[in-house]
């Protein structure tokens, strides 16, 4: 007798009832293996079909893109309204250099007389 088989006579267990039992792990094995290749197919498909929409719609949108009015620059159809330099100096304002928490020290309005 060669070594596994003394091992299954000391446990209890025949030969053909061992192989008949490593024979029914093999197939339910290979089963589960061709359905795992089977399934990763089908994942590959269902990704490559993503793929495929992702770059349509892609395509689509550089389409659009390509045919929208080119502006001269960045935000150029944005317009502010500009501020002559006179608007923007307060002539109230003295010193912004001992400024404190948004304090500024002002000069007395000009009194109409």
């Amino acid at each position: 007798m060669d070594n596994l088989t003394e091992r299954l006579y000391k446990l209890g267990i025949s030969v053909e009832k061992f192989e008949e039992k490593t024979s029914s792990h093999q197939k339910l094995l290979l089963d589960h293996v061709e359905k795992s290749d089977e399934a990763r197919m089908h994942l590959k498909d269902d990704i490559q079909r993503q793929i495929k929409l992702i770059t349509d719609k892609m395509g689509k949108i550089n389409e659009a893109n390509s045919n929208m009015p080119k502006l001269s620059t960045p935000f150029s159809h944005i317009r502010s309204p500009v501020k002559p330099k006179q608007e923007l100096t307060n002539p109230f304002i003295t010193d912004l250099s001992h400024q404190d928490n948004n304090q500024v020290l002002m000069k007395e309005a000009p009194q109409s007389k």
